[in-house]
């Protein structure tokens, strides 16, 4: 498995044994709808014929776009990580990407944030605390490996940031959907707004009847609260596959139940 360079809050890079044999390998597209850190579009690109990425992240969407063209932005990210003890540094450069949106500082943040999570506001500002971390060999070294097999493939990908209601696939395609989980606390959850999960219902149902394939990735019940797509996909009678995954390792406000499962049309 190849990891990307992001220490990506949100990658599925942990929960790919599981989801890769789950996917429909009979369509020549792959839409990767919420591409995030690009896990799943990373491992999957030798088997399709064509490749859409998409993530609403713009500056996201971009560094993933350069990485796959040249090492520029390596460079660039490399000048603008700060040291792990440079605060007032993390400041300025948080305060010049929410000015200017350049995709190498919005890199640069993410390796240099509190747990490398993206949290914006509802002003769609970059708010994430300092982490007291920065660019080490360990990302020096995905960065290698990832631009080594992704590259392979560039001519195959095509990048877009769309909102994912206007991301048209008008060609029986597989779908992969890992939306922001409405019903969690992820930090990247001002961008999903509140009728998104019954706007992403009637866009799977939309597939489901242009004959594309889709697999969407979710957390059933988080803590207690329900996730209003899933419950609406499941009462449609749609596979579904419970994973296996501990998220009490890696919170920090106690135990919680989670369920994440997946669901598809095939």
């Amino acid at each position: 498995m190849i990891e990307t360079p992001f220490n990506y809050t949100g990658s599925k890079f942990k929960l790919l044994p599981q989801l890769l044999p789950e996917m429909d390998y009979s369509k020549e597209y792959f839409v990767d709808l919420f591409c995030g850190g690009g896990s799943v579009y990373t491992n999957i690109a030798d088997k399709y014929e064509k490749i859409i990425v998409n993530d609403i992240i713009p500056e996201l969407i971009q560094i993933h776009k350069e990485l796959v063209e040249d090492d520029l932005i390596i460079e660039k990210m490399k000048k603008k990580v700060v040291n792990k003890d440079d605060v007032e540094g993390y400041s300025e450069l948080r305060k010049s990407f929410n000015t200017s949106r350049n995709c190498d500082q919005l890199w640069a943040l993410m390796l240099c944030c509190n747990s490398n999570m993206m949290r914006f506001n509802q002003k769609f500002e970059f708010n994430q605390t300092f982490g007291k971390r920065t660019f080490n060999n360990s990302t020096k070294n995905k960065i290698e490996i990832f631009t080594k097999h992704i590259r392979q493939y560039s001519d195959k990908i095509k990048f877009i940031s769309k909102h994912f209601s206007e991301v048209k696939v008008n060609i029986p395609s597989m779908v992969y959907i890992d939306p922001p989980y409405s019903n969690s606390e992820a930090g990247y959850n001002a961008y999903w707004k509140k009728d998104d999960d019954i706007k992403l219902f009637n866009y799977c149902m939309d597939l489901n009847n242009n004959g594309s394939s889709f697999m969407v990735s979710g957390v059933l019940n988080h803590n207690g609260k329900k996730c209003e797509l899933l419950e609406l996909l499941l009462s449609n009678n749609f596979s579904y596959k419970e994973l296996i995954f501990d998220y009490n390792k890696i919170s920090k406000k106690g135990k919680k139940e989670t369920i994440e499962i997946i669901i598809t049309n095939y």
